[in-house]
């Protein structure tokens, strides 16, 4: 258990474990776990989200539904595994830069904490790439041409 008996937090995530949905979410709640992902339903998703702001979860596990759009800052962000299956290529394929340093950037916001980690699982074979992520600038390249008549 990552929460203290009788916090204030524990109290809170009992109270709002009752009214959640999903099973496996009301099971870890108590415990300063949660889950998220697409497959929840929207109230779930939120309250997550909710919580996690409010630092009462302290432990969030996630699909890259956070990547964008929501600002939920953390002090360690892991990212296990680079790899998305891409439906119109057939077949899996590795994480945009954009979307890797999207998920890292979590970690570490000057608002809510002094410093922040980044920890990356992926295959041996895609490390270069991921540590010169670190060291340049990413390239632009434009898809305009592509999309001309």
């Amino acid at each position: 258990m990552f929460l203290k008996e009788n916090s204030a937090s524990t109290e809170v995530l009992r109270s709002e474990a009752e009214q959640v949905k999903n099973l496996e979410l009301k099971d870890l709640l108590t415990y300063g776990f949660a889950i998220h992902h697409a497959g929840m339903t929207r109230v779930d998703r939120t309250l997550v989200e909710d919580l996690f702001a409010d630092r009462h979860i302290q432990v969030l596990v996630s699909t890259a539904t956070l990547a964008w759009g929501v600002n939920l800052p953390a002090h360690t962000v892991i990212i296990k595994g680079t790899q998305v299956y891409n439906p119109e290529k057939g077949r899996w394929v590795e994480l945009g830069a954009l979307d890797v340093m999207q998920m890292l950037g979590r970690a570490g916001r000057p608002q809510y904490d002094t410093l922040g980690e980044g920890i990356l699982i992926t295959q041996h074979s895609e490390l270069q790439y991921y540590l010169s992520l670190l060291n340049q600038q990413l390239p632009i390249e434009s898809q305009l041409i592509s999309k001309l008549p």
